[in-house]
């Protein structure tokens, strides 16, 4: 069977190595992820591959991959998820493997560059709810979900962000248990 991430594969097989590992001319995040003013949580290891964009994320459904781009909402409570855009504008929600790690919940505008696995995702209605509660939603808005949505996220296992003045990450004394975290079924149909 013939699986679509071989196109982006290829694609990328076209593009000088020496891009590939060093990224363009060092305007990318990628190239600096390791220099001064960069944090690392989870586990962020050295960064020498290309980004892929957001749109591509469907095709790299269970492969390792990097993506960089900028935070523009993190999870006000415990900075458990946050979203990422990228330079084409494309935005997705990041999650944290194992909600092993969280990042800092007042990285928001700050460049990014992550390491892990897109991955298929149907959220439940509870699950919606509590995505938007967690970003401080109106209740307008959080009544308004009424029915499951599927949508690709990334599953990181590492992330660095650029700048200083960040917060500490929460970090709970014990495993703590979170609704997103739980597998939910196509026709998850939970109102809340």
């Amino acid at each position: 069977m013939h699986h679509p991430f071989k196109r982006l594969t290829s694609i990328l097989a076209t593009i000088p190595l020496s891009l590939v590992l060093w990224g363009c001319g060092g305007s990318h995040a990628t190239n600096q992820a390791l220099g001064d003013g960069w944090n690392a949580y989870g586990d962020a290891q050295t960064v020498k591959r290309t980004s892929v964009p957001v749109a591509s994320l469907p095709e790299a459904e269970g492969y390792e991959i990097v993506l960089e781009g900028w935070v523009t909402e993190v999870c006000a409570v415990k900075g458990c998820w946050m979203r990422v855009q990228d330079d084409d504008g494309d935005v997705v929600l990041v999650r944290f493997k194992d909600y092993g790690f969280f990042v800092p919940r007042n990285a928001r505008g700050r460049r990014t560059v992550i390491h892990g696995t897109p991955l298929v995702q149907t959220f439940s209605v509870a699950q919606r709810r509590h995505l938007l509660e967690d970003a401080k939603a109106s209740a307008e808005e959080i009544a308004r979900v009424d029915e499951p949505s599927t949508e690709v996220v990334f599953l990181a296992d590492g992330a660095w962000v650029q700048g200083g003045g960040l917060e500490p990450p929460y970090a709970p004394a014990t495993e703590e248990d979170c609704i997103i975290e739980e597998t939910t079924t196509e026709d998850a149909t939970d109102a809340g």
